[in-house]
Parts: structure tokens; sequence; C-alpha cells
């Protein structure tokens, strides 16, 4: 895994959809602020760069969990990713909103999730982790076994990583942010102080101030 996540720090580092902005700091949806944003989206204009993650995430759910019977997506930020997973590995999908729709058929999930079916969740990108343990708790009161969580990018808050290990789920990145943020040290995107200042941010993103 070490390799790969190597790889996948510098291929998001060159297609610059890992931003930094600490004289003017990113405001993410929960309020905080954050020097620091993945925009992993870009990955789906870039045919080489979403086939590589493709194959990639899909080769990690069948060498960790070769007993997947389906995947599911987070919604909505994961459904792309998601599909194309289910694609490469021939496993039908769904995909599963943090709640459930005030409208319509005011479902939670979306398409045909079995009872007893084994699931691996596929997430964008891991920071907080609300909506994804709410994807999960989901998918739980549906009747089905969650395997594991694969995502492109883990910040590594430990929060999260408390919050996914009471709910014994396992979670897998295609990189994190230690790997990221080296990199983008040896490539002269940030210098050492700003390295310093981005790691103080995630020991404590909820109370940094820039």
């Amino acid at each position: 895994m070490k390799v790969l996540q190597e790889m996948t720090a510098v291929r998001l580092l060159q297609l610059k959809a890992i931003k930094f902005q600490l004289k003017n700091p990113f405001m993410w949806a929960n309020g905080w602020t954050a020097p620091m944003y993945c925009d992993d989206r870009k990955i789906l204009s870039y045919p080489k760069m979403r086939d590589f993650i493709r194959l990639e995430l899909a080769r990690v759910i069948a060498e960790m969990y070769p007993d997947a019977d389906i995947i599911a997506g987070v919604a909505i930020n994961a459904i792309a990713h998601g599909v194309l997973v289910a694609e490469q590995l021939s496993l039908p999908f769904v995909y599963v909103h943090p709640q459930p729709k005030d409208h319509g058929l005011e479902n939670q999930i979306e398409g045909d999730l079995r009872p007893r079916q084994s699931v691996v969740i596929v997430e964008n990108q891991i920071n907080v982790g609300t909506n994804c343990a709410k994807v999960i708790e989901a998918i739980r009161n549906n009747g089905c076994k969650v395997l594991g969580v694969v995502t492109i990018f883990d910040y590594g808050f430990s929060t999260t990583k408390r919050k996914l290990e009471k709910m014994d789920v396992s979670l897998t990145s295609l990189t994190n942010f230690e790997t990221v943020v080296r990199h983008a040290s040896a490539m002269g995107i940030i210098d050492s102080e700003q390295q310093e200042i981005i790691e103080n941010w995630q020991h404590n993103p909820a109370k940094w101030e820039k």
C-alpha cells in the first residue's frame, strides 16, 4: 500500500486536485477553516487519472474483500467513482444518502440492496466521517454487512479514526494526509514553514486559526 499511496499522492498533486491556501483558508461545509482542500471531482475530467483511480480502488476491493456482493457509493460525491469501480468488478451498485430524501419515494438507499448482502462502501474522501457513518448505519439497518470502506484520500483525523473503529469498520485509502503533505513539500508546492502550519491544523482542525 505504501507504494500506491506515494503514486496516488503525486498524481493528485500534479493534477492540482489538492490545493493549499494558508493566507485565504478554505471554508468547509461543517464550518471549519482549512489550509488545504481535496477537489477529487477533477479526477473525473482526466481519463488517465480516472482510469488509475478506478483500477486501484477495484484492485484494493478485489484483494481485501473478495466476498463483496455489491458496491455502495456515498451520495453524492462518491457516486461516479463507485459506479466505475462496480463496473470494473462486474458487481451491482447502489448509492446511499446520509439522510432519507424528503421527496419522491423518500429513499435513503437508491437501487436494490437486498438483506444479507456483503457491502463495500466507496467514498471519495474521508474527513470528519459523519456522512460515511450514517451510510454504514443505513446499510446495516437494511440487514446487510459492511465489509469495509475504501476511499481515494484520507485526512487522517484521529476523531474520524475512532468513530470508524467504534463502528467496527475498516478504512483503506489510496493515499493520505501525511503522504500528500510530504510530497507537496518535496515538490516545492509548500515550504517547510507552511508544512508545519498544515500539520498543526491536522492535529486539531476544529480549533485551528490561521
